[in-house]
């Protein structure tokens, strides 16, 4: 309707500021929005539940944004602390999702298709592919580094692409980056980490070219929202308000007017 809704986990806050939906599912520790079923109209929204006892022991949720109406689920016996959605496997259309309770990968149709990656914190697109890597950090407990693996969907393993033992990562188990996001304007996104010592950030860009051309993500209005909530509560991934992925379909330009002086 050209305006914007405010999902907060399970509900749903109308422009107006009543409520749009409720699903009644509780409390989550992590949440994704896009257009992550294609074959759908509008968006899906993913997310972890720890109110486990008293939803009817639904782990993880997939839904439609604007109805609320649950798609599929999966079972949980206790919180599930983290879940993902990204395509990190090109054999299925759509995106994939997982949660920290489960080994299972699922698709976007809620069909369990294979080993999920061991990390569940953060996508990135980093190596100018369309499926999207994982950002996550590495090594000792309390001193973790910043590390993106890509997900080897042939052979189940999540393979290590960039890792740098002088930046830290934070909000502990999260495994956060101070930021990521394209920040430069090539559709690919960088990384922000600060160093061990607290005293600098850095800015890391991708060293692989890519065959894809898009208009940079930032002007994108839910991408361009996404960066702001990235360090909003639980820090989560930037995603467009389009599907990104691989049998994407060009999106549209945005509909952006850039006055130019005279």
């Amino acid at each position: 309707d050209g305006c914007d809704e405010i999902i907060y986990g399970s509900m749903v806050v109308n422009n107006d500021g009543t409520g749009l939906h409720s699903t009644g599912l509780g409390h989550g520790d992590a949440l994704h929005v896009s257009n992550f079923d294609p074959s759908r109209p509008g968006f899906e929204v993913f997310m972890p539940h720890e109110s486990i006892k008293s939803n009817g022991g639904i782990g993880t949720s997939f839904r439609d944004a604007r109805t609320g109406e649950i798609l599929w689920t999966t079972p949980g016996d206790e919180d599930v602390g983290r879940g993902m959605t990204a395509d990190i496997d090109p054999r299925y259309p759509g995106a994939e999702s997982w949660a920290s309770n489960s080994k299972t990968l699922y698709s976007a149709k809620g069909e369990p298709i294979g080993k999920c990656p061991g990390s569940f914190n953060f996508g990135i697109w980093w190596e100018g592919t369309l499926t999207r890597q994982l950002l996550d950090n590495a090594g000792k407990k309390g001193d973790w580094h910043g590390v993106v693996y890509r997900w080897d969907w042939e052979n189940e393993k999540q393979v290590t692409v960039w890792e740098n033992k002088e930046v830290r990562s934070n909000n502990w188990t999260k495994g956060n980056p101070v930021l990521s996001g394209d920040i430069l304007g090539d559709w690919r996104e960088e990384m922000i980490w600060r160093t061990k010592s607290g005293d600098e950030i850095r800015i890391y860009v991708t060293p692989h070219p890519t065959e894809h051309r898009f208009v940079t993500l930032m002007h994108d209005p839910q991408y361009r929202l996404a960066i702001a909530w990235q360090n909003v509560s639980y820090n989560q991934p930037p995603h467009p308000g389009f599907f990104l992925g691989e049998g994407m379909e060009q999106p549209p330009p945005p509909a952006i007017y850039v006055p130019i002086q005279e």
